[in-house]
């Protein structure tokens, strides 16, 4: 089975690549003018044709269109056990080879990672196999994916187990995933062939004595990733919060012809970008224009994934790490006299910003190491992508895919636990059945109500029906212990402090509180005006609990606090 999905995440993956590529050569700056008998700047419609096509697919197919990105295929495989529909898999092998095809600055990750992984839940749909196979299948035909199109099996099974499979090294799709991706990259070198993406002329390491300037690098590498996310983020709040702009065509359009515009002076901007990465490695690209293509990435890597196109940030992290390798070393040059060499640190580069803004530190050292095929920059590598990634660490409390999925309800911090009590709302189930008592009732009066309490808790009202705090039969054999103030003691008396939870708030939050103050039911308010208007009890959590358990047909997943 594993050897199929190879062959079937393979050709999928091949498939994706040669469509990108024919579109990279039909349309790409250079090759424009002699393709079409039209005027070099005619170039700036391209970007604008592609955006108006991925904006009818998304407004044609919403539902199917919100599953992008890597993301979405980690969400598949924890939320859905694997399953993914073959429209969902064939839209995003589509939408993406028009969107990078007409020019936009993504990478092919994302989509193909997307491709592998429904080829891998076809066949398991298809062969009836069970939801764990699903969900290992559909896990390995992303990592094979990958190996297939970077021409990089280790790569390829380092991201399946850092992204899709969360860092689980226990986990019984690991031998699945490296069967897939040996048998996707034999397929992918024997009909591509084993061409190398970059050509790197000969350069200088001196390692021992550069080790400080790499340390920076490192750093700076993860404070620029920082840098990034802040921009993608203020790009996001813009688009949808300030400027309230929903129209699919109004998001992306005007991105799409703007990022034309800029490619009249900047063309090497266009597409994946591996072509100008090996125009900085030859040195022929002025340091400045490096910088501005520096600049230029990253605002419209920001604001095309948040206009709405369709790629992944893989390849636009190795332009990005190259063209900041390369600005550094020659800075530190000019500033303090040293002979870096800027090839050197542009490879060290692509792996520091891969790892950063990924946060794949593994897979970003395999994967620059196979694309370049150069064993020279091991060390150096692999020094730049651990700081890098440390640094994102440090400041986010977390990786981008950790966070972005506990955003949506999901806590992976330990090994992929699921906020299942958090999916659901109080309102959901709070009864509305319970028992209130005025805080004047004499004590020997309350005796009869609690002994036909509906939940063995009271709680204890004003006379404006606010909540003041809660009996239960533990108080009132505590009482009882005192004869002489039997007749002496009221309601308000008895009455203990007690949290309160709104209808709207996860239940995981009221189970904590329950917890915390050691009770068994817990009063549902009305906002702020301490009103009731329902109870929860520790027993209807744990039933729930265990329904969602038996719902999702899995042990592995339990309440995060």
């Amino acid at each position: 089975m594993s050897i199929l999905l190879g062959v079937l995440a393979g050709l999928g993956a091949i498939l994706f690549h040669s469509l990108l590529e024919e579109m990279r050569c039909l349309f790409e700056p250079q090759y424009f003018s002699g393709t079409f008998p039209l005027p070099s700047y005619f170039i700036v419609a391209v970007p604008v044709v592609g955006a108006v096509i991925c904006a009818t697919m998304t407004r044609l197919f919403p539902v199917v269109a919100r599953e992008r990105g890597v993301i979405s295929v980690i969400r598949s495989i924890i939320i859905n056990k694997g399953f993914i529909p073959l429209r969902v898999a064939l839209f995003h092998l589509i939408a993406p080879i028009v969107c990078i095809g007409s020019g936009a600055p993504l990478g092919p990750e994302g989509p193909a990672a997307k491709v592998g992984s429904g080829m891998g839940s076809l066949m398991s749909q298809a062969f009836r196999l069970n939801r764990k196979d699903m969900m290992m299948y559909t896990a390995a035909g992303g990592g094979a994916a990958i190996a297939a199109v970077f021409n990089a099996p280790i790569a390829g099974v380092f991201f399946g187990i850092e992204v899709l499979l969360l860092n689980d090294l226990k986990n019984r799709a690991l031998s699945a995933l490296i069967i897939s991706c040996v048998v996707a990259d034999i397929l992918s070198r024997s009909i591509l062939g084993s061409k190398q993406i970059f050509s790197i002329p000969e350069y200088s390491l001196q390692t021992a004595g550069n080790f400080h300037f790499y340390l920076l690098l490192g750093v700076l590498c993860g404070l620029l990733s920082l840098v990034y996310f802040r921009i993608d983020r203020s790009m996001g709040r813009l688009i949808n919060e300030r400027l309230h702009i929903t129209n699919e065509y109004m998001k992306l359009v005007p991105v799409a012809l703007i990022f034309g515009l800029i490619l009249l002076k900047y063309y090497q901007l266009f597409g994946i970008g591996y072509s100008t990465i090996n125009e900085v490695l030859n040195n022929r690209i002025s340091p400045n224009d490096i910088f501005m293509l520096l600049v230029l990435k990253i605002l419209f890597l920001a604001l095309y994934l948040n206009a709405g196109g369709y790629g992944g940030t893989f390849a636009p992290s190795l332009s990005i790490g190259a063209f900041f390798g390369y600005i550094f070393s020659v800075s530190m040059n000019l500033l303090f006299g040293t002979a870096l060499d800027p090839i050197a640190f542009s490879l060290a580069g692509m792996g520091g910003v891969l790892a950063g803004i990924n946060s794949i530190p593994l897979t970003a050292i395999m994967l620059v190491f196979e694309v370049t095929s150069d064993y020279r920059f091991i060390l150096p590598l692999m020094l730049v992508s651990i700081i890098s990634y440390l640094v994102i660490i440090y400041f986010n409390r977390g990786s981008v895919y950790t966070n972005s999925l506990k955003e949506s309800g999901i806590d992976v911090s330990k090994r992929g636990e699921v906020d299942l009590l958090g999916k659901i709302r109080v309102q959901e189930l709070m009864k509305t059945e319970y028992d209130l008592v005025n805080h004047h009732m004499p004590f020997r009066k309350l005796l009869d109500f609690i002994r036909d309490a509906k939940h063995g808790d009271m709680f204890v009202v004003d006379d404006n029906i606010r909540l003041v705090g809660m009996i239960s039969l533990k108080h009132v054999r505590q009482a009882l212990l005192d004869r002489d103030l039997i007749d002496l003691m009221i309601a308000r008396d008895l009455a203990i402090p007690v949290p309160t939870i709104s209808g709207k708030d996860p239940v995981s939050q009221a189970l904590k509180k329950i917890e915390m103050y050691d009770i068994e039911t817990i009063p549902v308010t009305s906002g702020g005006d301490m009103n009731i208007i329902g109870v929860l009890t520790h027993q209807d959590i744990i039933q729930a609990y265990n329904r969602l358990l038996n719902e999702w047909e899995t042990d592995q997943f339990i309440v995060n606090y």
